[in-house]
C-alpha cells in the first residue's frame, strides 16, 4: 500500500487517525530515546499495537485496549479510535492531557493537533523540538519525513527516511517509504530495490507485495503487477487492498468491466466501513476514466447514503463537495449547485471542529468558483477568488495557497486568458496530474503545442492509485495524444 494518501474525498481518508497515522506505514512509534507516560499493562498492549499497525497487520484495537487499561496515557489517545468522531475526541483528550506527558510525547502531540488545525507550519516547530530531544529515533525521522512529503518536498522526505534506515537497517517499514520516495522523484531502480528489501525483511506480510506491485504498475508493466497483488492475497486473503491495485491495472489496461467486477470482489471481502468505501469509490473512478460520469455520481451517492447512515457528517460534507466537483466535469450545473449547497449546509454542522470553519469555507469556495466560472458567471467567481486569496494569504498553508493558485488558474482558463492562467497553474501542486491536465490546456491555448504534449503524456504514464482528479484527466490526455 502507498505510504500516504493526498486525497480527502474518500471517506476511509476523511478518518483523521487514519490520515495522521494509521494510513502512513512507519509513523507509528515505539521510541526507544522517547519515555512513554502509560501504566505498564497499557504500554504492553500499545507497544503490541505499534508493531502490527505499522505493518498494516492490525486497523488500531490495541490502542483502544491501551487507553481503555489507562484512561491517562495521553499519547495512547492519538492512535485510539475507529471513526472521525472517535479520532476528534481522542485527539482532543491528548491535547489536554498532554502537559501529564514527557517532552517528547507532547512534542508528538502537539505536531499532530497542529496538523488536525490546518497548520502545517505549527506542526514542523513541534516536530523539529521533537527532533532534537530524541535524533536517534528512527520513527521521529518517519514523523519528519512525512510532514516534507504532506508539502511535496519528497527529496527532503528521502532524506529523513533514509536517517530511518541508517538508524535500523532492519526497519521493514522504512523501505516501503523509501520505495515510495525514490518512485515519486523518478529513481526507478533505487525504488525497485527498496521494495525488494522490504520483501526479504517481512516474507510473510502481504503489504510489501502490494507496494512492489504498485512500483510494477507505475512502470506500466501491468500483468506483472497483477501477479504481485496475488501474491499479497495469497499471503493474506484479507488483505483487500490488493484488489484496488488489481483493479486500476485492468482500468490501465482499458479493461474496465474487468476493473469494477475487481472492486466488487473487494466491497464483498470488505471488512470494514473504510475499505468498502474505497472499493466504492474505486468504482465511481472506473466509470469516470471510462467516460461515464452520471454513473460515477450514482456511485457516490451510494456513498453519501453509507455516510449518513453512520452518522459520518464529516465524510458525507466532503462527498457532497466530490459530487459537486464530478458534476462540474460532467457539465451537470444543476445537480453541482445542490451538492455545493448540500456541503456548505452540512459545513455548519455543530459537530464539525469548530476551528477548521475558515478551512471549510475556503473548500467550499474552491467548488463554487470553478461552478461559477462554468456558468460564466465571472465577477462572481473573481469575488469568491478574493475571499480565497485573503485566507490563503493569511493561513501559510503551503497546500491552501496551491489550491487558490488553481482555482484562480481555472477562472483565467475559463475566460482564455492563458498567460495568467499558466502563471496560476505554475504555483499549484506540481505532483497533482489534474493541475498538469489544466496546465496543459493553457499551454495549448497559448500555442505551445510541445509543452502542452509534454504533460499529456505525463499524465498518460502516471498509473498511480486511482483517484477521481486523475479519473477524469486521464482519459483526456489519452485522446490528445491521439490527436
Amino acid at each position: 500500500m502507498p505510504t500516504i494518501n493526498l486525497l480527502r474525498m474518500a471517506r476511509a481518508a476523511c478518518l483523521l487517525l487514519m490520515t495522521i497515522l494509521i494510513a502512513v506505514p512507519a509513523v507509528f512509534s515505539q521510541a526507544k530515546n522517547m519515555p512513554l507516560t502509560g501504566s505498564k499493562e497499557a504500554l504492553v498492549l500499545f507497544n503490541q499495537g505499534l508493531e502490527k499497525a505499522e505493518n498494516l497487520e492490525d486497523p488500531g484495537t490495541l490502542f483502544d485496549q491501551a487507553v481503555q487499561k489507562d484512561p491517562n496515557f495521553a499519547f495512547g489517545y492519538l492512535f485510539a479510535g475507529q471513526t472521525n468522531r472517535e479520532g476528534q475526541l481522542n485527539l482532543e483528550k491528548a491535547y489536554k492531557m498532554a502537559d501529564k506527558a514527557s517532552p517528547g510525547e507532547r512534542e508528538w502531540i502537539m505536531a499532530v493537533w497542529e496538523q488536525n488545525n490546518a497548520n502545517p507550519n505549527g506542526r514542523r516547530e513541534h516536530l523539529e523540538k521533537l527532533l532534537k530531544l530524541h535524533p536517534g529515533d528512527k520513527r521521529v525521522h518517519t514523523q519528519m519525513a512525512l510532514y516534507y512529503r504532506g508539502i511535496g518536498d519528497e527529496a527532503t522526505a528521502l532524506k529523513h527516511f533514509g536517517e530511518s534506515v541508517r538508524i535500523d537497517k532492519s526497519y521493514a517499514p522504512a523501505y516501503n517509504n523509501l520505495g515510495y520516495s525514490n518512485m515519486a522523484l523518478g529513481k526507478y531502480a533505487d525504488a525497485e530495490a527498496a521494495f525488494k528489501t522490504y520483501i526479504k525483511l517481512i516474507p510473510n506480510n502481504p503489504n510489501p507485495y502490494d507496494s512492489y506491485a504498485e512500483f510494477l504498475m507505475r512502470s506500466g508493466k501491468y500483468d506483472e503487477s497483477i501477479k504481485q497483488y496475488n501474491m499479497a492475497l495469497a499471503k493474506d486473503p484479507k488483505f483487500v487492498a490488493s484488489y484496488r491495485g488489481m483493479g486500476n491495472n485492468y482500468a490501465y489496461k482499458g479493461d474496465y468491466a474487468k476493473a469494477r467486477q475487481t472492486y466488487e470482489t473487494m466491497l464483498s471481502k470488505a471488512t470494514n466501513d473504510g475499505n468498502r468505501d474505497q472499493a466504492l469509490l474505486s468504482t465511481a473512478n472506473a466509470w469516470i476514466a471510462e467516460g461515464n460520469l452520471d454513473k460515477a455520481i450514482e456511485v457516490n451517492n451510494q456513498r453519501i447514503a453509507l455516510a449518513e447512515k453512520d452518522s459520518d457528517v464529516q465524510a458525507v460534507m466532503g462527498l457532497h463537495s466530490l459530487a459537486g466537483f464530478l458534476s462540474v466535469e460532467a457539465g451537470d450545473l444543476e445537480g453541482a449547485a445542490k451538492h455545493i449547497a448540500m456541503a456548505a449546509k452540512t459545513a455548519e454542522d455543530p459537530s464539525l471542529p469548530a476551528g477548521l470553519k475558515a478551512n471549510r469555507q475556503f473548500n467550499l469556495r474552491l467548488q463554487t468558483v470553478r461552478y461559477l466560472a462554468a456558468r460564466g458567471e465571472f465577477d462572481a467567481a473573481r469575488a469568491e477568488l478574493e475571499a480565497m486569496r485573503q485566507f490563503a494569504s493569511t493561513s501559510k498553508n503551503i497546500n491552501v495557497e496551491r489550491n487558490y493558485n488553481l482555482a484562480a488558474g481555472y477562472v483565467e482558463l475559463k475566460q482564455k486568458n492563458h498567460a495568467k492562467a499558466s502563471e496560476h497553474f505554475a504555483k499549484a501542486n506540481q505532483n497533482d496530474p489534474y493541475v498538469w491536465y489544466y496546465r496543459a490546456a493553457a499551454y495549448e491555448g497559448s500555442g505551445d503545442a510541445k509543452a502542452a504534449e509534454e504533460l499529456y503524456r505525463q499524465i498518460a504514464d502516471w498509473n498511480r492509485l486511482d483517484n477521481p482528479g486523475y479519473a477524469v484527466v486521464r482519459p483526456r490526455a489519452l485522446a490528445k495524444l491521439k490527436k
